[in-house]
């Protein structure tokens, strides 16, 4: 399974690594963005609503609710992960509204990404154009996928960090610009 990680604690980590942030995650993202999503803790995942940090990590929350971000590790020069609501896909995206095996996201050997909706699963889009079964789709940074209810963003690293120093910058600005 890939690892998860929620928005707020990369935008942390983004203020105590600053400059290191982008050597320690040059890799590619894909953001389950604000919605009804839980971190799997190796226990019961179904959980219906929204799980924010703890209390003690409240202050570093960017506007708005928080997303998980998948880090896309696996998949680098050539390779597959496979997304949906089973737990034998790599990216688990645990919502009554997705399917068991719902989408393959591939790298090829350049890093181009691609993403191509698995047959007989539910409906899934990229940018608002449906996918079709088996017809892979490339990826650009920002683009946003859609499985059933779920919105996802897929992100190249750099970009990635962008985002995250945006509230990052916002997170400082609700401080006064003190530091944590």
């Amino acid at each position: 399974m890939t690892r998860a990680l929620l928005h707020s604690l990369l935008v942390r980590q983004s203020l105590a690594l600053k400059e290191r942030f982008r050597a320690r995650y040059p890799h590619p993202w894909l953001v389950w963005e604000p919605g009804a999503w839980a971190v799997s803790d190796g226990g019961e995942q179904n959980v219906a609503t929204t799980q924010l940090p703890t209390e003690e990590l409240r202050d570093c929350l960017p506007v708005g609710d928080d997303a998980l971000c998948f880090e896309l590790l696996q998949a680098m020069g050539a390779g597959s992960l496979s997304v949906g609501r089973a737990s034998h896909n790599q990216l688990v995206v645990n919502d009554a509204t997705v399917s068991r095996d719902h989408l393959v996201l591939r790298a090829d050997a350049s890093g181009a990404w691609s993403v191509e909706r698995v047959a007989d699963a539910g409906p899934a889009s990229v940018d608002g154009v449906p996918l079709e079964a088996g017809q892979p789709r490339p990826l650009a940074s920002g683009a946003s996928l859609q499985l059933g209810e779920v919105q996802m963003t897929f992100h190249s690293a750099a970009d990635f960090a962008q985002r995250i120093e945006r509230a990052a910058a916002r997170v400082m600005q609700s401080l006064g610009g003190r530091p944590g």
